[in-house]
């Protein structure tokens, strides 16, 4: 995968502005959109329950237009279900970076039986009884735990990226933001000069920009 050029050098600005479009734009009503309060809706999901799924973390992946299917939901706070999750979350560390791992670091946690591809797996294993939330639903509430090391996936950013599926980009995000190209430094720009103040992911700043970019790219 390579770096979509609105994630550029010569577009600095132009993601800059898809990103305070996206957390200070508002519609003719004066409201923000609700993918602005996702990050930090109900003290995130990353702090004080970072290792429990909670309604609010539903609530919050509906903010970005992706459900959750009422009975898949029940479903995964099923109470042995529910530990599991949590047995699966305590694995894998929060607020470290993806960029601050190594090869091996990511390979091990994002891979195989790595806990993350575990944690994947485990949120949409009910596929055969028809509860699966979907890869993109998946993708929100690993984001939504884990914003540093996840990243949301959905077909318009799929789109953007040239990519058919989820399968891989873990690994591919990963690559791209360790090559020494200046993939960290350039979100930290963006964020910089978007004007935005509150504490975004490198991750998140890119899920943002390029949905942006996907739904509408005359606007960069």
């Amino acid at each position: 995968m390579e770096v979509p050029a609105i994630l550029t050098e010569r577009n600095l600005d132009a993601a800059a502005k898809l990103v305070h479009r996206y957390y200070a734009g508002t519609d003719k009503h004066g409201r923000t959109g609700t993918g602005s309060y996702f990050d930090g809706w109900a003290g995130r999901g990353d702090m004080e329950t970072r290792d429990v799924l909670t309604d609010s973390d539903a609530i919050a992946v509906n903010m970005l237009g992706a459900p959750i299917p009422l009975k898949a939901w029940i479903a995964l706070q099923e109470p042995t279900r529910a530990a599991r999750v949590t047995d699966i979350l305590r694995r894998i560390p929060t607020h470290v970076p993806l960029s601050s791992l190594t090869r091996e670091q990511a390979i091990d946690l994002l891979t195989g039986s790595g806990p993350a591809m575990i944690l994947r797996d485990e949120l949409r294993r009910d596929a055969e009884a028809g509860l699966d939330i979907g890869a993109a639903a998946a993708s929100r509430i690993m984001a939504r735990k884990r914003s540093d090391l996840i990243p949301v996936w959905d077909i318009t950013i799929g789109r953007v990226t040239g990519q058919r599926s989820s399968d891989t980009q873990w690994v591919d995000w990963h690559a791209l933001l360790t090559d020494g190209t200046g993939l960290p430094e350039r979100l930290a720009e963006i964020h910089k000069l978007s004007g935005i103040e509150q504490a975004i992911s490198e991750l998140r700043l890119m899920d943002v920009i390029l949905w942006m970019f996907g739904k509408e790219p005359e606007f960069s």
